[in-house]
């Protein structure tokens, strides 16, 4: 049976592992305030307020009952696909070099070029090898997202205005928050690795500097773009308040104001101009969706809040799939899917 505690104002609590507290009333926040002078952290509820030693956030377990401990969501086995009605994706992948980019990739399909920079988000810094479609029309020899069978033309999702895509690490260790980022274009680089590609996908494989291995694999399925990620806790230590985010700023030639709207919990959809739909998001349960201005980016994920369904927003904005991973143990890995769906654009 579960031990559960009752908080006390003014008192300090030791919080054992799998121990339960009850507040008198809900938190004010769920992470707790480091008080310098105790060296303690301090939750506050109503007009009281306790402290605990090394609890740096409480997870709501029911009503006003709170666990130091994150919530541990088993995931259900991955279904068996069922056979498609129509022919498989035809996928044609490579890499190449330049003095801008270093190392990047493309991936081409009959709707689809993806441009895969050097770091794994979306955006390439040089040029495309000739003969790979990229929307040189408007003047980009680079690519991003490309729908290249679109009547009319439609331009490319990421490249307009300043290139915001990419994705972000973060955990709280020693009462301060660690965090990386990886989104060349708009000029963040803290995760290292390669981009490369496979017979149908590609891939990067880098390492956060405090060693939380990044896994992702990008391909496609009619107009689905898939991007699945694997993280893996090579730090030493367990991760605490483990959290990934992915942030992209779609828009399209002559007009950097797109209504973005939070359709399910997990996903949004973006309409651009000329009435151009794609929808990102994720069915995984520890997905939300944020909206922040694009420029700057946003890069932390614990400022980026979840947004009820039903939110609209039009204006020159970037939407954020954010993961609430909890604790993730030493040697540990999480997966995770991401889609940026163009199905409701006509080719």
């Amino acid at each position: 049976m579960t031990d559960t505690l009752k908080a006390v104002h003014g008192k300090t609590i030791d919080l054992k592992p799998g121990q339960l507290i009850k507040f008198g009333a809900p938190l004010k926040a769920t992470d707790g305030v480091w008080d310098a002078k105790k060296r303690k952290f301090a939750y506050r509820w109503g007009t009281s307020v306790c402290f605990f030693p090394a609890v740096e956030c409480l997870y709501l377990v029911e009503g006003t009952t709170y666990s130091a401990t994150a919530p541990v969501i088993e995931q259900p086995p991955a279904p068996t696909p069922a056979p498609s009605p129509t022919p498989a994706t035809k996928v044609r992948t490579g890499t190449f070099t330049t003095p801008a980019g270093g190392l990047e990739a493309f991936l081409l399909t009959d709707f689809y070029l993806l441009g895969v920079g050097s770091l794994g988000s979306f955006g390439t810094a040089g040029p495309l090898p000739a003969g790979i479609p990229t929307d040189a029309g408007r003047g980009f020899l680079r690519g991003g997202i490309f729908c290249h069978a679109t009547d009319p033309l439609m331009g490319d999702a990421v490249l307009y205005g300043r290139s915001v895509e990419g994705f972000v690490t973060a955990h709280r260790a020693g009462g301060m928050r660690v965090q990386s980022a990886s989104a060349l274009l708009t000029g963040y680089h803290q995760i290292d690795g390669t981009v490369s590609a496979e017979a149908e996908a590609i891939r990067f494989v880098g390492t956060t500097d405090d060693k939380i291995g990044v896994d992702q694999r990008i391909s496609v399925e009619g107009k689905r773009i898939l991007i699945d990620v694997q993280l893996t806790n090579g730090t030493g230590a367990d991760l605490a308040d483990l959290r990934y985010m992915r942030l992209i700023d779609f828009d399209q030639p002559g007009a950097y104001e797109t209504v973005n709207e939070v359709v399910e919990r997990g996903r949004a959809r973006a309409t651009m101009a000329g009435d151009r739909v794609l929808l990102v998001g994720s069915d995984d349960p520890r997905a939300t969706i944020g909206l922040a201005i694009a420029v700057p980016p946003t890069l932390d994920p614990y400022a980026i809040k979840a947004l009820p369904v039903g939110t609209k927003r039009k204006g020159d904005d970037s939407i954020h799939v954010c993961f609430d991973i909890g604790t993730l143990a030493i040697g540990a890995s999480t997966r995770f899917r991401i889609v940026i769906d163009g199905s409701a654009i006509a080719s």
